[in-house]
């Protein structure tokens, strides 16, 4: 049976309109997948490169075996007698202990952040290194607060910013060193007598110091990092004080910065170096 022209033009229309719908919707999936492939590859690693961070440092390291404040004899000052303990005169009894820092601030640019910082340090006596000299009890600790500039001179980088992020710092800090210790004092009573009785000694240096780091953030997750670091201070000398007291005697204070005659001080500058740990957290 043969169908009529129209009937002819009409099948072919109908086979034409779905051969293009089909060809239609298979370039349409392919377009859906090819652009859904450059979501799934898109590189991230540029989040939380800018923006609010706060930093932990748990750490270890010392700051000289020695005191930075030391005596020295002077013709004109009087000091009660049996009191110039070895621990300011060259004893080195310090060690090593724990040093804690915190910084908070902001990454103007994956490049360079910079703001606020601030840490503790405290600092061992093994009993065995005290001078002996009846020198006992020897504690010493320090705290500092500053300023820091954090740089991350590979930070444009997306093939290595993925995964670290190194970088090195500069500060600016004031830093108070406090030592304390129990020692003999001769003291002389109402009736002319000596007498020799504990008494209690302080020691602070004050300075201003330069923290220079470097280390490498190694990324957990877009927003936190943590890894090894390394820092050296240098502590600039400021002034130093040290002072004595005890019952039934008036207490005596001496300083680097006393006036003419009375000076029996002197207060160095030193280095403090940390290995620490940095965990950076980087919320938005």
């Amino acid at each position: 049976m043969r169908l009529p022209t129209s009937s002819l033009f009409a099948s072919s229309l109908l086979v034409a309109f779905f051969t293009v719908s089909a060809a239609s919707a298979a370039g349409a999936e392919n377009d859906a997948q090819a652009t859904k492939a450059p979501k799934a590859d898109a590189d991230t690693s540029g989040a939380h490169l800018s923006g609010l961070e706060v930093m932990l440092r748990p750490g270890f390291g010392a700051g000289g075996s020695a005191s930075p404040v030391q005596y020295h004899d002077s013709t004109t000052a009087t000091v009660p007698a049996g009191s110039v303990s070895g621990l300011v005169k060259n004893a080195s009894p310090y060690g090593a202990g724990f040093i804690g820092d915190a910084f908070i601030g902001y990454r103007f640019h994956p490049v360079i952040s910079g703001g606020l910082r601030g840490g503790i340090r405290t600092v061992s006596a093994p009993s065995s290194l005290s001078p002996n000299d009846g020198t006992s009890g020897i504690s010493r600790s320090a705290w500092d607060a500053g300023f820091y500039v954090r740089g991350y001179p590979l930070a444009l980088s997306e093939g290595l910013r993925k995964y670290v992020d190194p970088w090195i710092s500069l500060g600016v800090v004031y830093m108070s060193d406090s030592q304390a210790y129990q020692g003999p004092v001769i003291a002389v009573n109402s009736a002319g007598a000596t007498q020799t009785i504990s008494g209690s000694y302080t020691i602070d240096h004050h300075a201003v110091a330069i923290p220079i780091g470097l280390g490498v953030d190694y990324r957990v997750l877009p927003m936190l990092s943590v890894g090894p670091s390394f820092e050296y201070t240098i502590a600039t000398a400021i002034a130093g004080c040290w002072a004595v007291s005890a019952a039934g005697l008036d207490g005596h204070n001496y300083c680097t910065n006393s006036e003419p005659g009375k000076q029996i001080l002197t207060a160095s500058s030193y280095g403090v170096w940390t290995i620490g740990l940095d965990i950076k957290l980087t919320p938005f």
